[in-house]
């Protein structure tokens, strides 16, 4: 009797170091799982961030508001910025501007791919940040600031730049 109750005790053991092994597998199959989810879930949070961003300057506002941000730079630095500080105008070419600087942040925070950006908005973005730097520049004189606060938007357009040079450059 006690040599049966050891060949059980033997073999409830082996079946244990079995479900613990095949426990342990399932976990790791079940992680790996979880891991190709999330990357997945990743991959669409980053589409559709992209489709949110291509649908804002696909829009026609986006022409608009960007050819209203031209002309009120272009009247602002004309009149050397006289009665310009806080008026509507300038709250909304700064507006405008805040759309790139945001791109800027969210590729530096990995949301969107830089290379995306880039393909997508090509040299919309240098023109833009060449038009509003002087009323970065002003706004920055006016209110005594040390940094830049389109500096998003001005890293953005300087590496779009260097990037379309880059493939322009590769392709010749």
């Amino acid at each position: 009797m006690s040599a049966d109750f050891a060949e059980v005790t033997n073999f409830l053991a082996a079946i244990s170091s079995v479900a613990v092994i095949a426990g342990a597998g399932f976990v790791v199959v079940q992680l790996r799982q979880n891991a190709r989810l999330l990357q997945a879930t990743l991959r669409q949070e980053r589409a559709n961030s992209a489709f949110a961003m291509l649908e804002k300057i696909t829009h026609e506002s986006f022409a608009r508001r960007r050819a209203r941000m031209w002309e009120i730079e272009r009247k602002a630095v004309a009149s050397n910025w006289e009665g310009f500080d806080n008026s509507p105008q300038d709250f909304e070419a700064r507006n405008f501007a805040y759309l790139y600087e945001l791109y800027g942040v969210l590729i530096k925070d990995g949301i969107l791919e830089f290379p995306l950006v880039a393909e997508t908005l090509k040299y919309l973005v240098v023109f833009d940040w060449q038009s509003f730097k002087p009323h970065s520049e002003h706004l920055m004189k006016v209110f005594g600031l040390k940094v830049n606060p389109w500096g998003n938007f001005e890293w953005l357009a300087g590496e779009v730049n260097r990037y379309i040079q880059d493939k322009e450059k590769a392709a010749t």
